[in-house]
């Protein structure tokens, strides 16, 4: 599954090798093109292009990420399944996360238009926070998508609980990475009901195409405040996104590009927030992905590509508000299964040491020719610094120069208690989200730097997941609590239990 582009693999990946890629639609065209700051082509860029790559780790890849032997000890990275709560970041935003980046990474650009630019030089779908993984190209251009008796409405299934799909089982949506797991399904049709909640209910007395684009203008903005004032947020921190807004400059002229930096690492941090199993409502849950990499797809676990059944149906109060289940730590250890990637996430034929997502994000941040993390950190001389000595703790043999996206792991784990982002790994998520928005020029952010949020909320003028969740369900949401953003508990973690007496 995925989270960075996907830059999270299932909770957030660029999936880094063949079949995957593919699966997920965020291949190399245009990976190789640019190499500086905003430049005018290419898909891909470079933050930090004058920074030498890390080209080789102590230990390698397949060790440091690997899964430990069966009975044996756990690998470096390898985590319990459950992992330490974070009081900060509740379950359901592992998911936005993935959401979030799907909807950067969508490439909607024709099947004529990607072969006639073969290398995506120009032609590509830039990204920016549009939901076009919800819209498409809008209802003249993916007419499949809306609903052909209600005007500018998304289309829903009967039940109004899964995605809409054929008569094969095939989602009919924008995006179909969004039906790789079921909870990322489940967010994909909130938003399709609230699409059609504001068309219904929020609008002047408009009609036609007007009254569809000025829907869809509302929903973005809405979702686009979201992903600026809450998940960014709880992702890094009030300060980190202050000090990138107040740097930023909206007169700037630039074509956006996703940063390597970015999609090969910072925002591969979902993976470590990552369960081995969720509660989805009062019945029970579903484990992420199966213990067994080979067992066939089943109503115990999570993976998509299926209908919805009944006892999967999600209680959004387990996933956002305050007595939502709360998500994992941000640090440098990942669930089993994660490192045992099932069939169907990746190919059966995969070796074992490959189905490790860790070993994955590894490998591909060498291929991708990423600096390492304390290389960054130098470059970028923040305030917030990772000491050497805490990089390679508790990894046998671990020495010298750390991959970014283990870097950036660290850094959480310990400037921050593994609560959010610090550091490098906060200055790149935070300015690639400002970036993104600022170069948009319809993003509320370009467009009305002083806009809040119209729709109905706890608080007036702001506007988040609990909201929405109780705007488009209405009597049918779930008893929820918001939480203020700015006041998020922060409790520590429990300490470690002591290691055992050396024999």
């Amino acid at each position: 599954m995925a989270w960075a582009h996907d830059a999270i693999c299932f909770g957030w990946c660029a999936h880094t090798i063949l079949w995957e890629e593919e699966m997920h639609g965020f291949e190399n065209r245009g990976l190789s093109v640019p190499q500086g700051r905003f430049t005018d082509t290419g898909r891909f860029g470079r933050m930090f292009p004058e920074l030498r790559s890390l080209k080789a780790m102590v230990p390698p890849p397949d060790v440091l990420g690997g899964a430990g032997p069966d009975g044996g000890p756990p690998g470096p990275m390898e985590g319990p399944g459950g992992g330490v709560d974070n009081p900060r970041i509740k379950a359901g935003y592992t998911f936005l996360g993935q959401f979030i980046d799907h909807d950067l990474t969508l490439d909607a650009t024709s099947i004529l238009e990607q072969q006639i630019d073969v290398n995506a030089t120009t032609n590509f779908r830039t990204p920016a926070f549009e939901l076009d993984s919800l819209y498409g190209r809008g209802p003249g251009a993916s007419p499949a998508l809306y609903d052909r008796n209600c005007p500018g409405c998304l289309l829903l299934s009967e039940d109004g609980f899964d995605l809409p799909r054929n008569h094969q089982g095939t989602a009919i949506i924008g995006d179909p990475r969004n039906d790789e797991n079921r909870i990322i399904g489940q967010l994909h049709v909130l938003f399709l009901k609230l699409h059609n909640r504001v068309i219904s209910d929020f609008l002047s007395d408009t009609g036609g195409r007007s009254r569809f684009e000025d829907a869809q203008t509302l929903v973005r903005w809405h979702y686009q405040w979201i992903v600026l004032n809450e998940f960014l947020v709880r992702t890094v921190g009030r300060s980190a996104v202050d000090a990138v807004l107040a740097s930023a400059d909206r007169g700037r002229s630039c074509e956006p590009y996703m940063p390597v930096e970015f999609s090969g690492a910072a925002y591969r941090f979902g993976h470590s927030q990552i369960r081995a199993f969720y509660p989805i409502n009062a019945q029970g849950g579903a484990a992420i992905f199966p213990t067994d990499p080979t067992a066939p797809p089943a109503d115990n676990d999570l993976r998509g590509g299926r209908p919805l059944p009944e006892i999967l149906r999600i209680d959004w109060s387990r996933f956002f508000g305050a007595s939502a289940t709360r998500g994992k730590l941000i640090d440098t250890k990942l669930a089993p299964q994660l490192l045992k990637l099932p069939n169907g996430v990746v190919p059966p034929d995969t070796s074992a040491a490959d189905r490790s997502l860790a070993v994955r994000n590894l490998k591909r941040g060498v291929d991708l020719r990423l600096p390492a993390g304390q290389t960054v950190a130098n470059f970028l001389a923040l305030p917030e610094r990772l000491p050497d000595s805490d990089v390679w703790t508790d990894v046998p043999g671990g020495t010298g120069l750390a991959p970014l996206w283990f870097y950036i792991l660290r850094e959480a784990e310990f400037l921050h208690d593994g609560q959010h982002l610090g550091g490098v790994g906060a200055h790149i998520v935070a300015k690639t989200f400002v970036d993104i928005l600022l170069a948009d020029k319809a993003s509320f952010l370009w467009q009305d730097r002083n806009w809040t949020p119209t729709l109905p909320g706890a608080r007036p003028g702001r506007f988040t997941m609990t909201d929405l969740i109780k705007l488009t369900l209405g009597a049918d949401a779930p008893e929820m609590e918001a939480e203020d953003v700015d006041n998020l508990p922060t409790e520590l973690p429990p300490p470690p239990p002591p290691a055992p007496p050396q024999s």
